[in-house]
């Protein structure tokens, strides 16, 4: 059956249920991995969040973030917390009750640990209206250009924006961003909602995402481009592309609900996710959330782009599809520790017929694919979480592609098909006692050949990038990160990553390290180890300074350092300066 047959079954199923009532789920946050890191400093503060909000399936819904700003409202704060949590009000209002706008009593303290306390007043408001609104119709409310709240449906229209100006030291070039688009969300009623945006950019970026795209002829992040040149701004080796993101979505009941659409999911607690993260772009998937008492199950049917899509820039040529199922089980057992099960495969048949059997929504996909005759990529994973206590957060994750446990009791841990891959990590929240420095340690390693496959289209990747850790297999990384905000505004971060990997010739033997080449192309069966075949070592920091105009807008002074030692690009280095402007718009980092 093919993906657009599945499409239709499932499509009027949905409109037959759209009449039932239920407020269960709603419009999912952007994906924006800075408030992340606030809303997750938020819940391991207040001693665990929303029982409903399982932190490790990102993005949130946004009644779920008002309820987390809610709840985090009731204790002691200090002026910087009192400051984000208005700024999840003023962002999803539409959450927000308006006839009991005012907080009961809120107590927070100043940098010099002076208490006050906030009762009535306009400064501190869930629901906020503009003094002075644009013509008298947009931005009635801080946060949002243009709004609708009427019987039973709402809209909230924003532009969105991103421009920023850089120069590479070591290329002496100048870099630049360009993105210019409009977002979109709304509900009708309590059942239905929806959200799309777009944006055009023109980019300019530093030699090692060109090499990236030159590579595999995509844009980090996005799919296919056009090349952007201007004599009259002397830029050359510009990239130019569309990106949209659009779904809807459906309570099925109190519990049940389903989103059909292109969007980006991150699973995991971590800076990196070795189960699915948001460095591809957006896919087409047809997704179910079912959250009942301490559970959260979530099943994704996805359409990606399979690798032989070279043509595809010419008129009329489809770009070739692959499938994925995937599941995960997210389980609360208290309000410190988080336990979870994932489970994926990816398959391609002739045809791009869709197997009909993968959408069972419980079974295990390995009993499945030996059903089938064993031709498709599963993997496994289990996570954990567990808030030591109101200031430290442990997390981690283990993910299984394959393993012969005949051969690790041979003493052949190094035989190829043990594919496997593991993360641990630590955040440190108010840090040695200083009130909003947070600091977070994480370890990353996947063996050689985890993720591939023998067949191409089989390998855990969407137009032709990694769908879990952008490095993809054979590495060993470290990353260490320190945000400090210095007032409600004003904040500074900055990370290092340190990563030690395996990469391929210039032939075509595989060591394990590009998860899009074919496993078959093994040098041998045995003596793989990790970071094996061109060894190279990457230095990647990061530092920036953040201030918050207004509402949804910022501004950022960067600089971004890499250097890589050893491997097909050795002495690759990049020094980067910039200045960026963002509006409404999530920020990105190309770390590989």
């Amino acid at each position: 059956m093919k993906m657009a047959t599945l499409v239709r079954i499932f499509s009027c199923g949905m409109f037959f249920l759209i009449s039932l009532h239920s407020d269960a789920q709603n419009i999912l946050s952007e994906m924006d991995h800075d408030a992340r890191y606030r809303y997750d400093r938020m819940i391991v503060l207040s001693g665990g969040g929303p029982s409903s909000l399982h932190s490790s399936v990102f993005p949130y819904w946004r009644s779920d973030l008002v309820d987390l700003a809610n709840m985090f409202a009731k204790g002691d704060m200090t002026a910087i917390d009192a400051h984000y949590i208005q700024t999840i009000w003023d962002q999803n209002n539409e959450f927000v009750d308006k006839e009991n706008a005012q907080p009961e009593a809120i107590q927070y303290s100043d940098s010099s640990q002076t208490f006050y306390s906030v009762v009535d007043t306009t400064a501190f408001r869930r629901y906020r209206t503009s003094k002075r609104p644009l013509l008298k119709t947009f931005y009635r409310t801080p946060a949002h250009f243009y709004e609708v709240d009427v019987k039973d449906f709402y809209l909230r229209v924003n532009p969105i924006i991103s421009v920023g100006l850089g120069r590479e030291a070591e290329e002496s070039v100048t870099t630049f961003i360009n993105q210019r688009g409009i977002s979109l969300r709304g509900g009708i009623g309590k059942s239905v909602f929806f959200h799309t945006s777009i944006y055009d950019s023109q980019v300019r970026y530093p030699d090692y995402v060109n090499q990236f795209t030159d590579q595999y002829g995509v844009v980090p992040g996005a799919s296919l481009y056009k090349t952007y040149e201007s004599s009259l701004f002397d830029v050359t080796k510009g990239r130019d592309f569309l990106l949209a993101t659009a779904y809807v979505g459906v309570n099925l009941g109190k519990y049940i609900g389903l989103q059909l659409g292109h969007n980006q999911h991150f699973i995991g607690d971590g800076i990196r996710s070795l189960f699915l993260s948001d460095f591809s772009p957006p896919f087409f998937s047809l997704r179910f959330n079912t959250r009942i008492w301490k559970f959260h199950y979530q099943n994704i049917f996805a359409e990606m782009a399979a690798d032989d899509f070279t043509a595809a820039n010419a008129p009329g040529v489809t770009v070739p599809k692959k499938y994925m199922a995937a599941h995960y089980l997210s389980f609360r057992v208290s309000d410190k520790l988080t336990l979870g099960l994932f489970e994926t495969v990816i398959f391609d048949r002739p045809g791009h017929q869709f197997e009909l059997q993968y959408l069972n929504p419980i079974i295990l996909y390995r009993t499945v694919e030996g059903s089938i005759g064993s031709p498709d990529n599963v993997m496994i994973g289990l996570s954990s979480r567990f808030d030591i206590n109101r200031s430290i957060s442990a997390y981690g994750q283990f993910i299984l592609d394959d393993i012969i446990f005949r051969e690790i009791f041979k003493g052949h841990m190094d035989w190829w098909g043990n594919k496997f891959g593991y993360q641990l990590g630590m955040k440190y929240y108010n840090a040695f006692g200083m009130k909003h420095l947070d600091t977070q340690i994480e370890w990353n390693q996947v063996r050689p050949y985890t993720y591939s496959h023998y067949n191409e289209n089989g390998n855990y990747s969407h137009f032709k990038q990694a769908l879990a850790h952008p490095l993809g297999a054979n590495f060993n990384e470290v990353i260490l990160s320190a945000r400090y905000q210095v007032s409600p505004k004003l904040g500074l971060q900055s990370k290092i990553y340190l990563v030690g990997k395996g990469e391929d010739g210039v032939d075509s033997t595989s060591f394990g390290g590009d998860i899009l080449v074919p496993n078959t192309l093994r040098p041998d069966d045995y003596g793989h180890e990790l970071g094996q075949g061109l060894h190279q070592d990457l230095l990647y920091w990061t530092s920036s300074i953040q201030y918050e105009i207004s509402s949804g807008l910022s501004a950022s002074l960067q600089y971004v350092y890499r250097n890589k030692t050893g491997g097909v690009l050795a002495g690759e280095k990049t020094k980067l300066l910039q200045v960026s402007v963002r509006l409404n718009m999530a920020g990105r980092e190309d770390v590989f």
